[in-house]
């Protein structure tokens, strides 16, 4: 949510959070298998808190590393997708919305040809979030969105990043899914739109599915000399918002409900304002 100032004087400023996030990063060779590798996909299938990946080879038995969550990597030797082969593209993606990634691989590479996987993932205890977008100002699908979740696991305050995108034999699911081990809620919910606008959010119940709509921006546009000025709402085409006003920050009035009919809507205030300060919100309805 924007929220608009409107000084007497004809300044105009645009209020939004922001903060800063340090990612550490960390390269390391995970192995030296041999093979003709086609392509991988990471994904927390265990919910542990910490990213796994899987890696399929078009000659010889695909690979699924776990991830210890201290910087190394265990390659897993048992069960069917460390054992079956001969495939090219693998996707992880939550099909039946128990909380847990399953796994699909597509094979038959070459003249070998054979069925596809599906590896249904029978799940634990931990915890687990998954999260939708839906952008406005944005793309709809939220496409180079960031998501970053902070919470305790294993007493440790871990951060997670996440970003909505595509990709080509690897896609996964444009869903954000973090596993999230022992923690009981995430601190933080950040997220960050390709718009600019940024999302926090806090103590948020795990073990949960999250559709969350990017909200509306607005913007004010030059002031006359008689106080009148126009806004500029951008949001969702369809969507409903309710555009409310304050001389305080505290209380709000509801000013008007309208339908965004073009993306970028011009909304007319022609009355002059009569306190030294008068806010603006848009929130979706």
């Amino acid at each position: 949510m924007a929220v608009i100032r409107l000084a007497a004087a004809g300044r105009i400023t645009t209020m939004m959070g922001s903060s800063i996030c340090l990612w550490p990063t960390v390269v390391q060779v995970l192995a030296r298998d041999l093979g003709a590798w086609a392509t991988c996909a990471w994904g927390d299938y265990d919910n542990d808190g910490f990213v796994d990946l899987f890696v399929v080879n078009q000659v010889t038995k695909n690979a699924l590393y776990h991830n210890n969550g201290d910087g190394t990597f265990t390659k897993v030797t048992t069960g069917s997708p460390a054992n079956d082969g001969n495939s090219f593209g693998c996707s992880w993606g939550d099909f039946d919305n128990d909380g847990f990634l399953d796994l699909f691989v597509a094979n038959g590479y070459g003249v070998s040809a054979q069925n596809n996987f599906l590896y249904r993932n029978n799940g634990n205890s931990n915890a687990w979030l998954k999260v939708k977008l839906v952008g406005t100002q944005s793309n709809r699908s939220g496409i180079g969105a960031k998501i970053r979740v902070t919470a305790k696991i294993r007493g440790n305050s871990t951060l997670q990043l996440r970003q909505i995108s595509g990709g080509t034999g690897g896609q996964s699911t444009l869903l954000a899914h973090f596993g999230l081990g022992d923690a009981t809620n995430v601190d933080i919910l950040r997220i960050e739109w390709p718009s600019g606008t940024v999302q926090e959010f806090h103590e948020v119940p795990v073990k949960q599915f999250l559709t969350m709509t990017e909200p509306p921006r607005l913007q004010a546009e030059a002031l006359s000399s008689d106080g009148s000025f126009h806004l500029l709402l951008t949001g969702g085409v369809g969507f409903r918002y309710e555009i409310q006003t304050s001389s305080d920050l505290k209380k709000w009035m509801p000013w008007m409900t309208l339908t965004n009919t073009n993306r970028t809507m011009t909304v007319p205030d022609p009355a002059p304002t009569k306190s030294p300060h008068q806010f603006y919100r848009a929130i979706g309805e």
